[in-house]
């Protein structure tokens, strides 16, 4: 394939998000990834609104992590919204999770298949006996089903990626059966989704995930075609380049789609662990 056809560039890195992004359309993951078009606000959306839920989600996270590591936090200052959330989160009963090793904000490096898959989370909680969870702040309006939640692209990376590394965070191997996920909701504190694990599921994410990436990767430059599926294309600003201005404004349903993503800063990549071939 030559330079000029040439679809990902030399050593791309796969995310939950890019994943994500590529299943819904695969032109917006060209134009989100590859070509690194800046990420606008939704069209319909009040762009005050829409930026003042990302700064709170951006706080929440940077507060949780301060916490964590045994940092003081200010939160007097913060808007009722904002605080709100915070004392939720110092209520919740933390002891549920494993407390010998709490790694907030740990970003990890898998290979796969030729492949590398980056995961960031907002906490590892890990234990020398094995077990191991990985832990996801979410600000959403409302609480997607577990069955939605367990089907998430960024569920099966995380969970993925946690097997993979567990054993080099730990010093030992661990078994798939001994890691788990949890999306904690700061709106609804008293609903958190679990999603378990096993080694069949295991194999599969291995498989979905490595299939998913080689076919990314293959693809010439003009298979990024723009998604069929007009639905996708109410709530992406990106629409204006594909020539579907037309489309009606997105409800407020689509929420759970796009208000808390991407709250991390750009990536630094020299501090992150890459597990081993």
């Amino acid at each position: 394939m030559s330079d000029e056809t040439r679809g990902l560039p030399e050593g791309f890195l796969f995310s939950q998000h890019s994943l994500n992004t590529y299943s819904r359309c695969k032109r917006r993951f060209w134009l989100r990834y590859v070509a690194r078009l800046p990420w606008p606000v939704p069209e319909g959306d009040d762009p005050l609104e829409y930026e003042a839920h990302l700064e709170r989600g951006r706080v929440l996270h940077q507060w949780i992590q301060r916490h964590l590591v045994g940092l003081s936090v200010s939160a007097e200052a913060a808007d009722e919204q904002l605080q709100g959330w915070w004392q939720r989160y110092l209520s919740f009963d933390w002891s549920i999770l494993p407390a010998e090793v709490r790694e907030p904000e740990l970003p990890v490096i898998v290979p796969l298949g030729g492949h590398r898959l980056y995961a960031r989370y907002d906490l590892a909680a890990l234990e020398a006996n094995g077990r191991c969870v990985v832990v996801d702040w979410k600000t959403l309006g409302s609480v997607p089903s577990p069955s939605i939640m367990e089907r998430r692209v960024q569920t099966r990376v995380y969970l993925y990626t946690l097997a993979r590394a567990a054993s080099t965070l730990l010093g030992k191997e661990v078994a798939p059966e001994r890691i788990s996920m949890l999306y904690w909701f700061a709106t609804r504190p008293e609903e958190p989704v679990w999603v378990g694990y096993d080694g069949a599921a295991f194999q599969a994410d291995a498989l979905r995930l490595d299939t998913t990436m080689t076919e990314i990767a293959r693809q010439p430059q003009a298979a990024f075609s723009r998604t069929e599926r007009l639905g996708e294309c109410v709530r992406c600003n990106y629409r204006t380049l594909c020539e579907r201005d037309a489309l009606p404004a997105a409800a407020a349903s689509a929420e759970s789609d796009w208000l808390d993503e991407d709250l991390a800063a750009s990536l630094d990549l020299s501090d992150v662990p890459e597990v081993p071939y």
